[in-house]
């Protein structure tokens, strides 16, 4: 058995891993004090207290335990982790944390009872079911059992969230749970990514049993329909599903826009309107002078300095859709709005640094393939001397960066702020960048405006990667 770490996670749940640098979950941890999916912080917003969910893959309990946290003693979380080692770890990250309300099932899900082959991987989050016998494998026998079993087993009856992540083997989990979506009417939350495999496939397959899918917009904290006809983001890991009740009472808590409430929100509410009647309230002039980054650009942006109509109608947008006193269905149509017109001046003319308002919003919109794009452009811009105009408002490329107030030269200000930013997005985690990381996040840190979480980064990577002696 190797050493445990038990590590706190943000919401207040602790982990237990394997204290070990090569692998992917302790070192996502000490990096970040959290997993890096965005869907993570959403579920512990919308779980309640008495509330009841299930966990399939498992692995090492970071979505378990964080879903236990939230739903208090007076909840349910059952845990399904087939891989023995894993599961081990997981029971300590329950008893660790005193959590008397999750089940630990060490099996896997499938579309019949049985047993099967698990194929074991370092990183244990690629373990996967295989019907291929390799000896030269490391595997373990594992037993199967079905969502439609456990329904009777377990009783089930009003389950709240499932969290399905099986690489790969999904849509077998679906076939074995249709009594369970028949009857049952939960926030699902799937994995459509394996590797570098999207799959969409899902979408109709939890369609055709009346569970819509649904991306989350990071900015808002809020889900919005899928479209499955359009390419995804590149760096789309999972995506929600429900059936129309849980839709109308998610859409009820402010969590959910369903297609006709986007589509009564366009067609009854002008936006352009709204901007020109409350351009006082929402303009960049008031919406960044107050902000810290802001102050030393104040005089490069005034009269008889004109900002371009369309930045400045994009900068207004973006404020409006970080406005959480208005309704969802404006807030996510400005942001949606903001993007549109930055891409397009953008492709136009990037100049002065709409680059950093792109990345910015693309990435609080969930388009984080355009926000690195971005990001990549604006920082070869600065690689090669190029003077950066800040002559123009411009968003912060990060939020961290809203009431950092720039020191000394502004243009190190920049840099900073787009190279830490693109560091973060272009990738989940320095684990899976590894040594090609070291430079960046050596000139990140000496640049002065390092967020502790850099400066983690650093270290893990210089810890993981000595160099030569």
């Amino acid at each position: 058995m190797r050493r445990t770490a038990t590590l706190p996670i943000s919401g207040g749940a602790r982990v237990a891993v394997p204290d070990s640098l090569n692998l992917m979950t302790p070192y996502v941890l000490y990096e970040q004090q959290d997993w890096f999916e965005d869907e993570i912080g959403f579920l512990r917003r919308v779980l309640k207290p008495g509330q009841q969910a299930i966990d399939v893959g498992a692995n090492y309990g970071v979505y378990t335990l964080s879903m236990a946290q939230s739903v208090g003693p007076t909840g349910i979380v059952w845990a399904f982790e087939p891989a023995s080692s894993t599961a081990e770890f997981l029971a300590q990250g329950i008893a660790a944390n005193g959590f008397s309300h999750v089940i630990l099932e060490r099996s896997a899900l499938s579309r019949e009872c049985g047993t099967a082959q698990l194929t074991l991987h370092e990183n244990s989050e690629l373990n996967a079911l295989t019907d291929t016998i390799d000896a030269s494998t490391n595997r373990e026998t594992v037993p199967l059992v079905t969502l439609d079993d456990c329904l009777e087993r377990h009783g089930w009856k009003n389950i709240d969230l499932l969290k399905i992540d099986a690489e790969g083997h999904e849509s077998n989990i679906i076939e074995g749970g249709r009594r369970f979506f028949e009857e049952l009417s939960p926030l699902v939350l799937y994995e459509v990514r394996t590797g570098n495999d999207f799959h969409l496939e899902l979408v109709d397959k939890l369609g055709s049993l009346g569970f819509e899918s649904y991306r989350l917009v990071p900015g808002l904290d809020l889900l919005v329909p899928f479209d499955a006809n359009s390419k995804p983001d590149n760096f789309l890991l999972n995506l929600f599903c429900c059936k129309k009740d849980r839709a109308a009472s998610l859409f009820e808590s402010g969590v959910l826009l369903t297609s006709p409430a986007i589509e009564r929100a366009a067609a009854e509410f002008a936006l352009d309107d709204f901007i020109e009647e409350h351009e006082q309230e929402y303009g960049w002039k008031v919406a960044l002078a107050t902000l810290p980054y802001a102050a030393p650009c104040l005089p490069l942006w005034m009269p008889p300095k004109d900002c371009s109509p369309p930045v400045a109608e994009a900068l207004t947008c973006f404020a409006v859709s970080q406005d959480p006193q208005l309704e969802s269905s404006l807030r996510f149509g400005a942001l949606r709005s903001s993007l549109r017109t930055l891409r397009e001046v953008c492709d136009r003319e990037p100049r002065h640094l709409r680059l950093a308002s792109l990345a910015r919003v693309a990435r609080e919109f969930g388009a984080r393939a355009i926000a690195v794009m971005a990001l990549r452009q604006l920082f070869e811009q600065i690689t090669v001397g190029q003077w950066i105009d800040p002559g123009e408002p411009f968003l912060a490329p990060g939020k961290r960066f809203d009431a950092i107030r720039p020191h000394g030269d502004l243009q190190h200000w920049i840099r900073a702020s787009a190279l830490e930013e693109l560091e973060r997005l272009m990738s989940f985690s320095s684990f899976f960048t590894g040594e090609d990381s070291r430079t960046r996040l050596e000139m990140i840190v000496a640049a002065g405006y390092a967020s502790d979480e850099m400066r983690r980064r650093l270290q893990l990577v210089q810890s993981r990667f000595p160099p030569p002696a």
